[in-house]
């Protein structure tokens, strides 16, 4: 009877040792996903009007474009943060930051290339933190000034 308790008492302490393991094994992951979907929720978005359209554009720089811009869009020149986009990124530039419907109906309209990264880039950069037209931006927070290469 003494070996029988004795077994139970050892298999009783292995499963509280395994479930004090996976407790402490779940404390040491950090885990986003709650995180993210909670400011997902929370986000709001602005909306820019095109072509009789409203179109949903973040209020936070989308990590995909940021990704993109940062590789190819920024060059420091004599000191200074300039963006340049390269010609042969252009349209990845564009549907990036805008989305492929966006890209879609600008294709249809009549604006140029110079309407495009004169008006809707600057300002949608702006929202993001980043004032690519050189001028003081208004947002709270950290400003990287940059200026539009042409």
């Amino acid at each position: 009877m003494l070996a029988n308790n004795s077994t139970d008492r050892l298999q009783i302490l292995n499963e509280k040792a395994e479930e004090l393991s996976q407790i402490q094994q779940e404390q040491l992951v950090a885990d986003y996903d709650d995180a993210l979907a909670e400011e997902l929720n929370e986000q709001k978005h602005q909306y820019v009007k095109f072509a009789g359209n409203l179109f949903e554009i973040p209020t936070e720089m989308p990590f995909q474009f940021a990704t993109f811009y940062f590789r190819h869009c920024v060059q420091k020149v004599k000191g200074k943060t300039q963006m340049a986009v390269p010609e042969e990124k252009m349209y990845d530039f564009i549907e990036l930051m805008l989305g492929k419907e966006f890209l879609k109906h600008l294709e249809q309209s009549n604006a140029g290339v110079n309407f495009v990264f004169k008006h809707v880039v600057p300002d949608i950069m702006k929202l993001w933190g980043y004032d690519v037209k050189g001028s003081a931006a208004t947002s709270n927070t950290v400003q990287k000034k940059t200026k539009i290469q042409g």
